[in-house]
């Protein structure tokens, strides 16, 4: 969906979408109604799949509520005051990651008879989810986009390879900007 935006910031009508205050949603692939919005000096935020709670406020209520966020509303238009507002209520609701559960080593075998021949062998068997903990003690399942062979496993030689979790996105509100990860280590033993 994508939000749109009217010049008149109180409006409230129906032209073949709904507007409250001044804003609609429309689905993105819905080109044809984005691009005559557009071409009507109307502003278009893609990529958002519903009308945030701050959409439906009236942009004068809006401007009252800003300076508690730490934003001057001074010239902002509703699109720009809405957005603004928004990362600021993310960027103050963030919750820190402060360390994920340890994975236990896995065993890699022995240097004779190897369990993985490869990395890519081991990253095949590597959790897809590692549960984070935060500060305020909740937990979450963030997901694993990768595997990265931090130590460069060989499987013909003895020792612990450690791989290193490439994180998928952090669910709202928590936050990782200590960039903290998990890791996984591969024993391989020499007998």
């Amino acid at each position: 969906m994508a939000r749109i935006y009217s010049p008149n910031e109180s409006h409230s009508c129906d032209y073949g979408v709904d507007f409250i205050f001044g804003v609609a949603a429309v689905p993105d692939a819905d080109t044809n109604t984005i691009g005559w919005f557009q071409n009507k000096g109307y502003t278009v935020v893609s990529g958002s799949d519903t009308l945030s709670p701050w959409d439906m406020l009236p942009v004068e209520q809006l401007r009252i509520f800003a300076p508690y966020a730490g934003i001057d509303p001074t010239g902002m238009k509703k699109s720009a005051l809405v957005a603004a507002i928004e990362t600021a209520l993310i960027t103050l609701m963030k919750i820190e990651i402060i360390a994920f559960d340890a994975i236990p080593d896995i065993d890699g075998g022995t240097v004779a008879k190897p369990t993985f021949a490869d990395a890519a062998a081991v990253k095949a068997v590597l959790p897809e989810f590692v549960t984070a903990t935060f500060e305020n003690g909740s937990k979450a399942t963030v997901p694993v986009t990768a595997w990265v062979d931090t130590d460069t496993y060989n499987a013909g030689v003895a020792g612990k390879y450690t791989f290193t979790a490439t994180l998928g996105t952090i669910p709202t509100p928590f936050a990782n900007t200590a960039t903290v990860t998990a890791t996984v280590k591969v024993e391989v033993k020499a007998s």
